[in-house]
């Protein structure tokens, strides 16, 4: 591959005339594309699993105790 001098080195590559100076300029760069990735192996619920067990846990030991009080209560009338 051949050495550029320093005049085209510091220009981008356009497709057309040279613009005019004093004119907006745009570049417009092709995206890459990648390739496709394995399928999604869905193993991020776990965090979710553990946040939803954890909820059910705390709400659930204070239901359990009120039911329990008021069961006592109302046996007892």
């Amino acid at each position: 591959m051949a050495a550029a001098d320093s005049t085209t080195s510091s220009r981008l590559p356009t497709a057309g005339p040279p613009p005019v100076e004093g004119s907006a300029q745009a570049v417009a760069l092709a995206p890459t594309v990648l390739g496709a990735n394995a399928a999604d192996t869905g193993s991020g619920s776990d965090t979710q699993s553990l946040f939803l067990l954890i909820t059910i846990v705390l709400l659930g030991i204070p239901a359990l105790l009120v039911m329990t009080l008021l069961a006592t209560v109302l046996t007892r009338r």
